[in-house]
């Protein structure tokens, strides 16, 4: 009589998955509210006034999905066996932002403009690396085994 057994690894590390999702929800949303700005900023500049209002709302928006953004890496990169580096990368645009807003509300537009740039690029590429499949590898250093 054969008896069928199964061996499998007793430590596979699947990786983040449920931690990854919510770190890609969250990345979407942020870079999604930064995106909007520039085109908020682009009404007002058309003639629309209302729009630096909203402009400003969406600010506060932006950095509040900023800073969930930074837990959710947290989240990701501890208990879900996620990389580090999207953490350092948020906590980095988080204070980016937070430096944009003080920037925008003094009319300090030769720095206003261009940290803005560079915070939905920077946004955006960390979004896109999110959604892509090596957001899902485990990472291998500086793990308790």
């Amino acid at each position: 009589m054969q008896v069928e057994t199964e061996y499998a690894p007793a430590s596979v590390q699947a990786g983040p998955r449920a931690t990854l999702s919510v770190l890609r929800v969250t990345a979407v949303l942020h870079a999604l509210a930064a995106v909007l700005q520039p085109v908020l900023a682009g009404m007002y500049l058309g003639g629309d006034v209302d729009a630096i209002g909203v402009h400003g709302g969406n600010a506060s928006l932006v950095t509040t999905l900023a800073f969930i953004q930074i837990v959710a890496a947290i989240v990701y990169a501890w208990p879900g066996g996620g990389r580090l580096w999207p953490l350092g990368v948020s906590v980095a645009v988080f204070m980016a932002e937070v430096v944009q807003i003080g920037m925008g509300y003094s009319a300090n537009l030769p720095v206003h403009i261009p940290l803005g740039v560079t915070i939905i690029v920077s946004q955006v590429l960390l979004t896109v690396w999110v959604l892509r499949s090596g957001a899902k590898a485990p990472r291998t250093w500086g793990r308790r085994r």
